[in-house]
Parts: C-alpha cells; sequence; structure tokens
C-alpha cells in the first residue's frame, strides 16, 4: 500500500498545476457553477486516461521533436481563440449575467466534451503521463494492475481536490457583485489568451 501513497500528493499537485485549464474550470465554477465545473472535468479526466493508455500501449514514440512545436502551435491558437471567444462573448452579454442561471441537459453534456477537447489539444500532458509511467513502471515491475491502480488513485485525488476547490468558489460567487464577477471571469479569458499565446510562441 505505502507503494501507492504517492499518488496522494501527486493528484493534489495536478489539482494546483497553473495552466489554461485552471483558469478555465475556475471560471466556469465561479459563472455557471459546481456541477457545471466537475463534469467539465470529468471530460479532462478522462482525456488523461487516454492519454495515460497511449503512453502505457507505447503509441507516445509517434511524439518527436519534429512534429511537437506544431502540435503546440496548435494547442496554443485553440486554447488563445477559447479565450478570445469567451471574452467577447462576456463582452457583448455583460448586462445580461444572471447568477444561478439553470441550464439544460442538453448543455450539461456539453461541458465534459469541451473538458476533453480543451485537454487533449495539450501534448505536454501525453509527455507527463509518459514520463509518470517511465518512473512508476519499473518500481511496479510493468505490473498493469498496479499500474492503473496508481493512475486511477492519482486521478481520484485531483478530482476530488478540485471539487473541494469549485464548491468554495460556487460560494464565493453568492457573494460576488455582478460586476466584479463580469471582472473576474474577463481577466481570467485573458489569462487564458495568454496561456495559449506562451504555447504558440514555445511552438514556433
Amino acid at each position: 500500500m505505502a507503494d501507492y501513497l504517492a499518488a496522494l500528493p501527486l493528484g493534489f499537485i495536478l489539482s494546483f498545476s497553473f495552466g489554461p485549464l485552471f483558469f478555465i474550470l475556475l471560471e466556469t465554477s465561479i459563472s455557471k457553477g459546481l456541477k457545471q465545473a466537475f463534469f467539465m472535468d470529468l471530460g479532462v479526466a478522462f482525456s488523461d486516461f487516454v492519454f495515460f493508455s497511449t503512453a502505457y500501449l507505447g503509441a507516445s514514440k509517434i511524439i518527436t521533436e519534429e512534429n511537437q512545436p506544431a502540435l503546440f502551435i496548435l494547442g496554443g491558437v485553440m486554447l488563445s481563440a477559447y479565450g478570445f471567444l469567451s471574452f467577447v462573448k462576456a463582452q457583448q452579454k455583460k448586462n445580461k449575467i444572471k447568477k444561478g442561471k439553470a441550464i439544460n441537459k442538453k448543455n450539461l453534456i456539453s461541458f465534459p466534451i469541451k473538458g476533453f477537447l480543451l485537454n487533449i489539444i495539450n501534448v505536454a500532458v501525453l509527455f507527463f503521463w509518459t514520463g509518470l509511467l517511465f518512473v512508476i513502471g519499473p518500481s511496479f515491475e510493468m505490473n498493469p494492475i498496479k499500474i492503473w491502480t496508481f493512475f486511477l488513485l492519482t486521478v481520484a485525488t485531483y478530482l476530488i481536490v478540485n471539487l473541494c476547490k469549485f464548491y468554495l468558489a460556487s460560494r464565493l460567487k453568492s457573494k460576488l457583485t455582478d460586476t466584479l464577477l463580469f471582472k473576474i471571469k474577463q481577466t481570467l479569458n485573458i489569462l487564458i489568451f495568454v496561456c495559449g499565446a506562451f504555447f504558440v510562441f514555445k511552438g514556433i
């Protein structure tokens, strides 16, 4: 059991990784609510499962130094576009912000899809899980049960910590004015755009 203890702090650290998704999930929890942010996070977790499966099967070898810059540029453009479009959309609806606005089932289902797509374009996540596999694989003697147990514990910790963050953010929302809420949302959108621009710059 001691072999799996490292999964807990790792999941905690992942939940506080200040990348684009950190800001997107935080913005969602504030502007949309806890349920919407958690559903999006489930999509992120599923994309992590896809990445880890890819690394485990050895398909990550197709990611070479030759195509890595193009993948960074593609992911960066998509993230910047998301931040820009969200900024413009919020600006257009500045006078229509409503707290606790209910959404229908169809829209709710779109959140995990959005989370999956936003995380799957980040090739750095694949490198992370591949590197982790290289570290824990030998210690577990490449036992698939032990390796996947470690992965699931890491992701479970990540989801639990994020759920706590979303809860606090949604509680904070009730204490914010519409004007301050709008400014926080736009600031987070700008940060998302900057993160995307950084990936493009890194790719170039």
